[in-house]
């Protein structure tokens, strides 16, 4: 697909990679303007082979995710990227400046240098209390999927519990 939205959602390889450990893509897979792009499909494929359950992930890809080409301004910010971050944070976070979008990553890297450029950021806890506020799940529900991703693929959150994540 061609064609970035303004104001793009973009996905990074950590966000897709949670929610497909947990078999809830459909969590994310209607966030407004979503995309991803090349070099985190490329991370998730090659994936598969050691974490099963990234085929989930590749699958939404094809059927749910558009996987987007940037633009030649974005290929620049990219280039200048590739000097602190992996492929698939580059390429992600190239493509939310951009386009003025926002940035869904789990990457401290990347998370660091969108705070630095001004670029709006939300990651995997953001997205599971956006899906309680939503009614989507329950917070018990986002509370087993954040243990999950700590116990099971080694996600590193700032609290075990997803109450300390909620509003009062």
């Amino acid at each position: 697909m061609t064609g970035v939205p303004a104001n793009a959602t973009v996905l990074n390889t950590t966000v897709l990679s949670n929610f497909a450990q947990v078999d809830h893509i459909e969590l994310i897979a209607d966030l407004l303007r979503l995309v991803t792009v090349p070099a985190v499909q490329m991370e998730l494929t090659e994936g598969v082979e050691t974490h099963r359950y990234l085929e989930r992930a590749v699958t939404a890809l094809e059927e749910e995710i558009p996987v987007i080409e940037a633009s030649a301004e974005a290929h620049q910010i990219e280039q200048s990227l590739l000097e602190m971050l992996d492929p698939g944070e580059a390429q992600a976070l190239a493509v939310a400046d951009d386009t003025d979008g926002t940035i869904v990553t789990d990457d401290g890297d990347a998370c660091a240098t969108a705070n630095q450029r001004g670029i709006e950021l939300t990651g995997s806890i953001g997205l599971l209390a956006r899906s309680v506020e939503d009614d989507r799940i329950t917070a018990t529900t986002a509370d087993t999927h954040l243990k999950r991703w700590i116990d099971e693929a080694g996600f590193h959150s700032p609290a075990r519990d997803f109450d300390a994540f909620l509003d009062d």
